[in-house]
């Protein structure tokens, strides 16, 4: 699934490539275009011509703004709704009645000159590269992080993908951050190498990114495994606590997922408030010892505790039974079976 998902993501990448690289060529193309002699119109020519400003409409389009500028030619009665990229320099400062020049270029305006200020239109070239190439420098490192976490997943077992490790994590942070640079940097540098290039010395941050969140989970999962702290505390008060049972015991039944403590035996139930359906542990479990989870313990307990899951390894006869709860609840769970054992 997730080779699947970073190819699909790649492949998209390279394809924003391509049309970010038409758009770089329909740049060079108007830059370098000529005046159309004469004040005639073609596709591979410039027209600059006069004309007057209208009005200006600001229309609010979810959480942006879109800038429309109206405008006669000189000499038309026809008023030409053109959207403008952004709201400055020449949109900004021109009003009713000021004089422009436009520039036309196969058949569309792309240029409003308002004496030495000049700003593209929406349709212009000029920005066109930038959302395709931002959108490709974005999905590109997330897309091979995916191809390396799908590949990792292939070499472990189900219940070590399901913990999440910080080995896979450490690559979607930094693959994340580097996207969020590449995308940025695509939308505000002055060219596409300014992008390329802030791009590449990004990915030192990104890494560091990577790394500082590796050291994070690292630390996290030190602290989960070290149990040491985790002392008995004996409770009168009826309490029902998140915990699970696993063994080959008949205690241990899917969808019993609390424990009763405090109130005669310690009693696995479904039943949150702990009032019916109990099923007591017998005075024959003995607690072994305490530990954090294990990859090879069942896969749901991650889901439902997390990192902060403690284990308690028991025995019941020949049978080994598993215990699993919350590290804060863990203490009171530990007093309840260490006082039923011993009577």
């Amino acid at each position: 699934m997730l080779v699947g998902f970073g190819l699909l993501l790649v492949l998209l990448a390279g394809v924003l490539s391509v049309v970010a690289s038409d758009a770089l060529a329909d740049q060079r193309a108007y830059a370098a275009a000529p005046a159309c002699p004469g004040g005639s119109r073609g596709d591979s020519c410039t027209t600059t011509v006069p004309a007057t400003v209208v009005g200006r409409e600001d229309v609010a389009s979810g959480k942006s703004v879109h800038h429309w500028l109206r405008l006669t030619e000189r000499g038309s009665h026809t008023v030409q709704r053109l959207r403008m990229a952004g709201s400055g320099p020449v949109y900004g400062a021109v009003r009713a009645g000021d004089e422009v020049q436009v520039t036309y270029w196969r058949g569309e305006i792309h240029t409003v000159r308002f004496g030495a200020a000049a700003q593209e239109s929406w349709s212009s070239p000029a920005s066109a590269w930038r959302f395709p190439m931002g959108s490709a420098l974005a999905l590109l490192p997330f897309g091979l992080s995916m191809l390396w976490a799908g590949c990792w997943f292939r070499r472990s077992s189900a219940a070590a993908v399901s913990m999440a490790p910080w080995q896979v994590s450490t690559w979607f942070m930094a693959g994340a951050t580097l996207g969020c640079v590449g995308f940025v940097a695509s939308m505000t540098a002055g060219g596409p190498r300014d992008a390329l290039l802030v791009t590449a010395v990004g990915m030192v941050p990104s890494a560091t990114v990577g790394g500082l969140f590796a050291g994070w989970l690292r630390r996290r999962e030190k602290r989960a495994a070290d149990t040491s702290g985790i002392l008995p505390v004996l409770t009168a008060e009826r309490q029902t606590v998140d915990a699970a049972v696993h063994g080959d015991v008949s205690y241990s039944v899917d969808g019993f997922d609390y424990l009763v403590v405090g109130d005669g035996p310690v009693s696995a139930t479904p039943d949150p408030a702990g009032r019916v359906a109990r099923r007591a542990l017998p005075e024959t479990l003995t607690v072994q010892r305490l530990r954090s989870l294990r990859p090879q313990d069942p896969a749901g307990w991650y889901s439902v505790f997390g990192h902060d899951c403690v284990v308690i390894e028991c025995r019941d006869g020949d049978h080994t039974v598993l215990i699993a709860t919350r590290r804060r609840q863990a203490p009171v769970v530990l007093g309840a079976l260490l006082a039923a054992s011993t009577g």
